[in-house]
């Protein structure tokens, strides 16, 4: 409830709440977002591959912003043999997996890399997204300099390669 948790969280976005509906193992690119997430499975199961921010030199990021949203050239969902030919520093990221069911809330922090694919049968989620709390920064600057600080540690550490 928000009078116990709403302290945790900053202003909602206007866009709130967002509704995806999908099947046949629908799936996002690896990206991230620059704001904080709760995803919410209504019905199916939603699958995350997760990454920390600091593993952006090794996510390829495309350096294009689709709205404040950033993305990754790689394809998580490649075959191995492709992944290796084609995006090798991906193996160097730590993935971290999530499987969110019917009833389950994901909190995805700011800035977390992610990719989601959704359940062969019918699946639903609703996601809400947040500012950052006064408490966990300054908000817009906090946000800015972790899009403009990722993207170029990742852009130094693909020139050296």
């Amino acid at each position: 409830p928000a009078d116990v948790h709403g302290s945790l969280f900053g202003e909602g976005m206007e866009i709130n709440p967002v509704c995806y509906l999908g099947s046949g193992r629908q799936a996002t690119p690896l990206h991230f977002d620059p704001s904080e997430n709760l995803l919410c499975v209504v019905h199916g199961v939603k699958e995350l591959s997760l990454y920390h921010p600091s593993d952006s030199e090794h996510l390829y990021p495309a350096g294009e912003r689709n709205s404040t949203v950033v993305y990754s050239r790689a394809d998580p969902y490649a075959s191995d043999a492709e992944l290796e030919s084609k995006w090798p520093l991906l193996a160097r990221a730590s993935e971290w997996r999530a499987e969110v069911r019917a009833g389950d809330v994901l909190y995805l922090p700011c800035g977390w890399w992610h990719a989601v694919r959704g359940s062969a049968a019918l699946n639903l989620s609703l996601n809400w997204w947040f500012e950052l709390a006064a408490h966990k920064g300054d908000g817009g600057a906090a946000r800015a300099a972790a899009l403009e600080g990722q993207l170029a540690r990742a852009r130094a550490a693909q020139a050296a390669n």
